[in-house]
């Protein structure tokens, strides 16, 4: 199996695929809350390492693949959640031996559209036909964690 996640402040998305590309789960975690507080976002952090802690348990995902972000300055409390749960989350693969691969959304675009300006509609145009889905996804986020479990696959 292979775990593709796109973490963000108030949403962090996911998606666990296998060898044949058949998506075994794919959801959202955290979803909108206005304005969290530190003690929600500690909170969001150990619920965040609670589920991942269950879907290892559960599968056994060779590799994982996660957005590697870069904030600018206007937005640094964002930034300090994020890449604590990033953090959280490549010490619990690390200490399960778990390799993971970390990828800018520029080097994303790239690899599946060629183009790293693309647009994100065209992104989830394009997971839609590779993974034969009927709908595109409702959040571009949500095709990039599709796209990032490939990667993981790819990678090996």
């Amino acid at each position: 199996m292979y775990l593709g996640i796109d973490p963000w402040v108030r949403k962090l998305w996911y998606a666990l695929i296998d060898d044949d590309l058949k998506i075994i789960d794919a959801w959202i975690l955290l979803q909108d809350q206005k304005s969290p507080t530190r003690e929600d976002q500690f909170n969001r952090a150990n619920q965040i390492l609670d589920f991942f802690e269950k879907i290892l348990k559960k599968y056994s995902v060779e590799k994982v693949a996660m957005e590697k972000l870069f904030f600018t300055d206007y937005n640094q409390n964002n930034a300090e959640f994020v890449y604590a749960i990033r953090w959280a989350l490549m010490m619990l693969f690390l200490r399960k031996k778990i390799p993971v691969l970390e990828i800018t959304p520029i080097e994303l675009k790239k690899f599946i559209t060629w183009n790293w300006k693309a647009d994100k509609m065209l992104v989830q145009k394009t997971i839609r036909r590779f993974y034969k889905l009927q709908d595109i996804p409702e959040y571009n986020d949500a095709a990039d964690a599709l796209w990032f479990a490939y990667l993981a696959k790819l990678r090996k």
